[in-house]
């Protein structure tokens, strides 16, 4: 296990402009941000299309290319970022989704579209996945689990209001290029509010996260050796690839459902939007109790019940013959699906590795699977049908019974 540098560390500067708590705050609020803004791409795709008269391939290659992008690009960047301070390159990602958001509200041609959100999504990933990291480092180890309930429902925040702040900005006469200009303006206020901030302190460390002494910082070749034992270290691969799984049961799963619920149960526009938001909510409702337990149930401990619970809601789902019934089988997919990525990424945190970057670095290389995931599940349901493509993605709970420790499953 790499060990961890220290260093003797001066006193926090006294004369901060803003106080640690609100430099935590501002992190913790990138969660937010990053669903808010992201769901835009979502939510607002119509508008994209109608300005850019593309066809449903160009739409799609749109989200294609965002996630290769991420993929190549967010993995070395993550790798390379300084141990502390971690406010350049989280400042630098939210430059560039402000630069990038404006550029997709101003492209005039599809070139220059998937240019932006080529920019767009690597970004995201190293703000908002540096944001994390800062906080996971600043945490004692045993609040691993809270502070990533914590960011999880704040990411849960976002997806709601995403859609509401769409139709909202339409309602009032916006057209993309001002839901863009609004996105990148969040950005930049955030930008803004950190770059004077004074970082959270490490655990056990007096420093600033913002003020690394010239000791501390290590070589490419180190951070190299670093990965390497990491990647060599078992139990952080497989709470890593537990964190990916949770994807198997994420958008893509909702996505299908709703596909699912209007072809086989012929249920209604509003009925499908009605059964999405009671999901959202009811994953709302699993964090915000997560959340209140943390302090007196180890959190990886419910996993395997998570993964029943969500396996029994999947054959609910296929099963039912009404629509209220489904959207209650929605409900329990949702709310046993909620806890599963920050309970597992939190594992993943306690593995010992720091910085919490590197841990993170480790769980990016599941990224692939979000890119061919929605292509696969597609595939599947144009040759054998929805309930086949349903039953392909509920494998993902199965595989997390597969790879949790036994002593968890006692």
């Amino acid at each position: 296990m790499p060990p961890t540098a220290m260093t003797s560390a001066p006193p926090p500067r006294r004369d901060a402009p803003i106080t640690v708590r609100v430099a935590r705050g501002a992190l913790f609020t990138t969660a937010l941000l990053d669903e808010l803004t992201t769901g835009l791409l979502v939510v607002a795709l119509p508008l994209i299309r109608d300005r850019l008269r593309l066809s449903y391939a160009e739409a799609g290659l749109i989200f294609t290319v965002g996630a290769l992008s991420s993929v190549l690009i967010e993995p070395p960047i993550t790798l390379a970022a300084d141990r502390r301070p971690l406010r350049v390159p989280i400042l630098a990602g939210m430059l560039a989704l402000a630069a990038g958001y404006a550029l997709a509200g101003l492209a005039p041609n599809y070139a220059l579209l998937l240019a932006a959100v080529a920019l767009i999504f690597p970004a995201i990933g190293t703000a908002v996945g540096l944001a994390q990291s800062a906080l996971i480092d600043a945490a004692p180890p045993h609040q691993a689990g809270r502070t990533m309930a914590r960011w999880t429902l704040l990411s849960a925040v976002g997806d709601l209001l995403a859609p509401l702040a769409v139709g909202v900005g339409v309602a009032a006469g916006m057209d993309w290029l001002g839901l863009c200009l609004i996105a990148g303006c969040l950005w930049l206020a955030s930008a803004f509010v950190l770059a004077p901030a004074c970082f959270p302190s490490p655990h056990g460390q007096g420093e600033l996260a913002g003020e690394a002494s010239s000791d501390e910082r290590d070589g490419l070749r180190s951070r190299l050796r670093d990965l390497r034992d990491a990647l060599r270290d078992r139990e952080l691969l497989r709470w890593a690839a537990i964190s990916t799984l949770a994807t198997t049961l994420d958008e893509v799963f909702l996505a299908f459902a709703a596909l699912y619920l209007h072809d086989h149960l012929h249920a209604s526009q509003e009925a499908i939007s009605t059964a999405i938001a009671v999901a959202v909510a009811a994953g709302l409702a699993a964090l915000v109790l997560l959340d209140h337990l943390g302090h007196r149930v180890e959190g990886r401990r419910l996993l395997p019940w998570m993964a029943v619970l969500a396996l029994l809601g999947v054959v609910l789902l296929l099963l039912v013959p009404t629509v209220p019934l489904a959207v209650l089988a929605l409900a329990v997919v949702a709310f046993a699906a909620a806890g599963w990525y920050p309970l597992a990424q939190a594992a993943a945190y306690a593995s010992g590795y720091q910085p919490a970057a590197l841990v993170r670095t480790v769980s990016l290389l599941g990224d692939p699977i979000e890119v061919v995931l929605p292509g696969v599940t597609g595939l599947i349901a144009a040759r054998f049908g929805l309930s086949a493509a349903l039953a392909f993605l509920a494998l993902g709970p199965l595989a997390m019974l597969v790879l949790l420790p036994r002593r968890h499953l006692s």
